[in-house]
């Protein structure tokens, strides 16, 4: 099986939405979601795609901001794989992808939330040399929600 690794453009966005879809994920909420990066809003968003045979394989969203200390900054966020395509080298491929872009633009750095479950995707990037900088908690106070 070929698979391409490049930049999403407009005519993938159906096979984007299919793809996360099959991931169980909205695209268009992903599409729209501000990054969590602590820079604030994205000046340029991308999206970093596995294609074979005009399906989408895999995908990730690269977000590149400017950070008042650090400069332009990468924000790497909702990375998906298929299934079937988790154990092969495609992982390392797309983060190739989006370290090649890093440094044709002149990022300072690349960052990535991680949720400590997916262990999987944590050691793909620590083999992408990613380095864990530091651990967060996410705490969340739950209320019924609201009819109006």
């Amino acid at each position: 099986m070929s698979i391409e690794v490049r930049i999403a453009d407009a005519r993938d966005r159906k096979a984007l939405k299919e793809f996360y879809s099959r991931e169980g994920m909205d695209f268009q909420t992903l599409a729209t979601r501000l990054s969590p990066s602590a820079s604030g809003m994205a000046k340029e968003t991308m999206v970093v795609i596995g294609v074979s045979s005009n399906v989408v394989v895999a995908a990730l969203r690269l977000d590149i901001s400017q950070d008042p200390s650090l400069g332009k900054i990468g924000f790497v966020q909702h990375f998906e794989i298929e299934d079937e395509l988790e154990k092969t080298d495609l992982g390392l491929k797309m983060l190739s992808k989006v370290v090649e872009i890093a440094e044709e633009r002149n990022l300072s750095c690349l960052d990535a939330l991680i949720s400590q479950d997916r262990k999987d995707v944590i050691k793909l990037f620590q083999d992408s040399t990613f380095d864990e900088h530091h651990k967060e908690v996410l705490l969340r106070r739950m209320f019924k929600t609201r009819l109006f």
